[in-house]
């Protein structure tokens, strides 16, 4: 191979690799959605690897989207803690990119069509990507053990009282 032709070899390749990274871009799903069905506000902070988007509170039926661009390699990983009065907290990832698409949290994201996107709604029964229901609240506590700190709140104003 001559000279001439290990260049052009080396500029059909690099053109293969643009027009791939093209499609590649093209494909990606790249927005959030989050919608708050809770009865009271919902506490929620989001980000990626690289990108932090702060923490925020969502009045009831309030929603927040925020839209990106995944990397090459599909490996883009966006995440979520949530917290309400009542509800504790609870991490959910909100958007993995195409290399994970074998622990897909939100099918619809990674179907290569875009005019869909990753659209989570929160609910007190708990957290939907779509309809599909993907993770509980943690449980609240149990009727004893309300009952139990309640007695105890009791007692000690009467104690305090005395």
């Amino acid at each position: 191979m001559n000279h001439g032709t290990k260049r052009a070899v080396v500029v059909v390749v690099v053109v293969l690799c643009m027009i791939l990274m093209m499609l590649m871009g093209q494909a990606q799903c790249d927005l959030v959605t989050i919608v708050n069905k809770m009865y009271e506000p919902l506490n929620l902070h989001c980000q990626s690897k690289d990108t932090d988007l702060g923490a925020r509170t969502l009045a009831r039926l309030e929603q927040y989207s925020w839209s990106f661009d995944q990397d090459f390699i599909g490996t883009t990983l966006y995440d979520c803690d949530f917290s309400a009065a009542g509800f504790g907290l609870v991490h959910v990832d909100v958007f993995k990119g195409w290399a994970y698409k074998k622990e897909l949290p939100c099918q619809r994201c990674f179907d290569y069509a875009c005019d869909t996107n990753c659209f989570w709604v929160v609910m007190p029964s708990g957290f939907y990507c779509g309809s599909v229901l993907w993770t509980l609240w943690p449980p609240h506590p149990s009727s004893n053990e309300v009952i139990k700190q309640m007695t105890l709140l009791s007692i000690a104003s009467k104690v305090i009282r005395c």
